[in-house]
């Protein structure tokens, strides 16, 4: 499958992209060697219809009660959505796209906030 890297406008196969071994495993263009991440085109609607899908099926199942409900959406929701995510991609096959860094998480939040305060201005007058 041909790709397109939106940094350097590049045009290449898809299994030329580097992954970096470990944890974050980055994926970075062959060409300009830039962090780049790979993004559904139809992720949100799939996403929606799946979980309509989902409630369809269980109205059509006569579920009830909330606990059933919540636990059967959970539980056809993720397969349906799968299912979809996998047509939607013979339609149109996933784009690559500049790769923005994460936020900071609510304990990496906590942590910076409460860190002990500066004392002393680290700019030099």
């Amino acid at each position: 499958m041909i790709v397109h890297c939106p940094l350097c406008a590049e045009d290449f196969e898809s299994t030329a992209l580097l992954v970096e071994p470990g944890m974050t495993g980055a994926v970075r263009c062959p060409k300009c060697q830039e962090r780049v991440r790979i993004s559904s085109p139809y992720g949100g609607r799939v996403a929606v219809v799946s979980l309509l899908a989902a409630w369809v099926i269980l109205a059509d199942l006569h579920v009830r009660t909330i606990l059933g409900f919540a636990v059967g959406t959970i539980l056809i929701w993720v397969p349906v959505s799968l299912l979809l995510n996998a047509a939607s991609v013979r339609v149109k096959g996933p784009v690559l796209k500049k790769w923005k860094p994460r936020r900071r998480t609510f304990l990496e939040w906590l942590y910076d906030r409460d860190a002990p305060p500066e004392l002393f201005n680290k700019h030099r007058r």
